[in-house]
Order: structure tokens, then sequence, then C-alpha cells
């Protein structure tokens, strides 16, 4: 069976056994703000307010486009040699800085390793959607799930962050199972329910949104599952007043997806918004009636629970990790029913008393996850690491 990471080592500063110097991967953060890249950024500002013992040091590619703010115990090193494309610098000069930097632990946030790691290794495993279905994948993603087993085997422990993924891995790899601990993520004190009118109609004009409309927040990929809503959304319109928001990123495979919003019958009701800058979003969130979130598969689902800190009601998925995020706080339905969908949707739009008993169930939901207690527990996998 897996091991969730253990209250027997928790990490106090105070009583920390050794310093370490730890390395981390933190090139994704030279893209887009989305979910890895948030995930990096978060748990990299929660280990400083926790840990003033360990020092880090923060390796990319390429210069990162925005301040980090860090402490000075948190150092940024750019790694160019022999290349920045092709994995070249992950490969080859990432294990030499690594050697001659005295770095003691690395730690991938993404999952894959260097072939060659001259140190121990965590990584984290957010979905095994790139082994299990790589045909919802770009080209190279795909490819870099044929090596995941012996990824699995290098690392020396694997974080995960919900008890579906950990499952997985259990079924999928039984030999890896005394390393993975499951660490939940956190929700960023910045998502609050927003009640200022002036912020709320300033957000709204800015996209040029309708009164009242519900709201698909996340890349724009397969397995989003936005062919279903769109189509959910069709059956639905005759009922309700809503239009449909759908925003985020353009991710991969969104061709198809583009090309059905155009020919959608109700194109007039449907607003694509693109990227919607972070500081906005709280705003976003609180102006929607509600989220609809019906994702095939999620490792976590960060927009479940940045939709209920804002005190907003969801729709989301009865499979993978999402009933697990979201408990009893949101309205299930099946991904691969349209009908189920589509009824989700005439249900909220229609039950006021519904919207609010969510809004109320989800906020106090959204306070259980904390990026503190992530940071603390990924610490204690760091010890486990180098013990």
């Amino acid at each position: 069976m897996f091991f969730p990471a253990e209250p027997f080592l928790r990490y106090r500063i105070e009583k920390a056994a050794s310093y370490m110097r730890i390395g981390m991967k933190i090139s994704p953060l030279t893209v887009l703000r989305a979910g890895i890249p948030n995930y990096i950024l978060n748990l990299l500002k929660a280990l400083a307010d926790v840990d003033n013992q360990n020092e880090y040091i923060l390796y990319t590619n390429r210069p990162i486009p925005f301040e980090l703010d860090l402490p000075g115990r948190f150092r940024t090193v750019i790694v160019p040699f022999p290349s920045r494309h092709l994995q070249l610098w992950y490969q080859i000069g990432l294990p030499i800085r690594l050697k001659n930097d005295g770095v003691q632990l690395f730690h991938d946030p993404v999952y894959p390793l260097p072939f060659v790691l001259p140190v121990p290794g965590v990584i984290t495993v957010h979905d095994l959607s790139n082994f299990t279905n790589p045909g919802v994948h770009r080209f190279r993603s795909a490819l870099s799930g044929r090596f995941f087993p012996a990824h699995l085997r290098k690392a020396r422990q694997i974080l995960t962050d919900s008890f579906f993924s950990a499952s997985e891995l259990e079924r999928l790899f039984p030999w890896a199972a005394h390393k993975i601990n499951v660490v939940h993520l956190g929700i960023s004190d910045r998502f609050r329910r927003i009640t200022c009118r002036a912020s709320l109609e300033s957000v709204v004009n800015l996209y040029g949104l309708p009164s009242r409309f519900l709201l698909f927040l996340g890349t724009l990929e397969p397995r989003k599952n936005i062919k279903r809503l769109l189509e959910a959304f069709s059956l639905s319109c005759s009922s309700i007043p809503h239009s449909l928001v759908i925003t985020g990123g353009l991710g991969w495979k969104y061709e198809k997806l583009l090309k059905l919003i155009s020919d959608h019958p109700n194109r007039d009701r449907i607003h694509l918004t693109g990227y919607v800058e972070d500081d906005h979003l709280p705003a976003l969130l609180s102006s929607a009636e509600f989220l609809v979130y019906p994702s095939i598969l999620e490792g976590f689902g960060f927009p479940i629970l940045e939709a209920m800190a804002c005190g907003t009601p969801v729709i989301t998925s009865n499979v993978s990790s999402m009933p697990e995020i979201s408990g009893d706080s949101a309205f299930l339905v099946d991904p691969l029913s349209v009908d189920s969908i589509s009824d989700g949707i005439n249900l909220l739009s229609s039950s006021s008393e519904l919207r609010e008993s969510l809004s109320q169930r989800g906020l106090e939901r959204a306070g259980c996850f904390s990026w503190r207690e992530t940071a603390l527990k990924t610490l204690e996998v760091y010890e486990k690491a180098v013990d």
C-alpha cells in the first residue's frame, strides 16, 4: 500500500535535524502561470515562510520573467550548458551543477529526473495522464510518458497531490508503493470572495462579460472535456438566461475546440476571455454564478478550490481526484454524460438555495487546504529522502 506523509517526522524548524542544500527545477515558471507553475511558486513561498534553515538553489534554463521575491537563502541559477533546447541543459548541464554546487537533494516538481543524478531525487507526480492517456497530450509530453517507470525507479521519494493519484501509482507500479507520499496542495490567500462592486464591475467590463454567466476555468486541452460542456450548454440554453464564459490559455490540440465554439448554435452566448491575469481571477470567480469544471482527469484541480474560496458554487466531475478535493461541497456530475452535465447546469441555474448552500460549504472546504501545511509535509519528505 502507499504511505501518506506521516506525522512521525513532523518538520519543525526549531527541531530541524540538519542543514540541507536543496536543488529544485523551476523552469516551468518561464511559461504562463497555470497549474504546475502555480504549484512551484506557492510551494517556494510557503517553504520560505516555514523553513529558515535550509538553502535552496533553483535551477532553470532561462531567466524567470518576474521577481520571485524570496529570501537570500533561495538562489536562482541559470543553466544554459550545453544547450537550453531539447533538455540538454537538464540531462547534462544540471547534473554537473548539482555536484559542483554541493546540493544534497534534488526535487523536480513536474516528475522527470536527469538520467544521471549525483544526489537523491524527489519527484512530484501530479497525474499519470501522459502515461495512461498519451493521446490527449503533445507529442513531446506523450513521449516522456514512456520513461515514466524509469523516473519512478530513480526517485528516492515520490510526492503526489491526491490519494486518487497515489492509488493509480500503486495499482500500476506496486513496487514503488513504499515511497509514495500524498501531500495535498494549498489555496492562495488572494482567492477570497470579492464584494466590492467597483472591483467586480471593473473585471466584468475589462473582459466584456454578460451580467449572468457560468464559468469554465482551465487550460484549453482535450481532457478538460470542454466539448461535452459545449454540448451540455446547447441543451440548457433554452432553459437558462446565462451565458458561458470560457477562461484559460490555449494548451494543445485545441483547434477542433475553437471550431466547435465558432460553429456553436448559441455562439452569441459564449465568451472566450483567453488567459486572465492572476490578480483578476478572484473578481472573475466572484462574478460567476457558478463554476462548471467537468474535467475527465485531474491530479488535483486548482479551479475547484479557487472557486470555493471565492464563495462560488461548483459543478465538477464524480471521477478522478475531483470528489476527493471537493468533498461534499460541490455538485457532482458524470463527465462522460452530456445529459448529466446539462442537468447540473439547469439545477444550479434555477435554485438559488442550492447555490447558497454550495457556496457556504465551499468556503469551509477551501479552508481545509493550506500551502503552509503543504510545505511542512514536503519538508518531511525531503528529510526521508536523505535519511
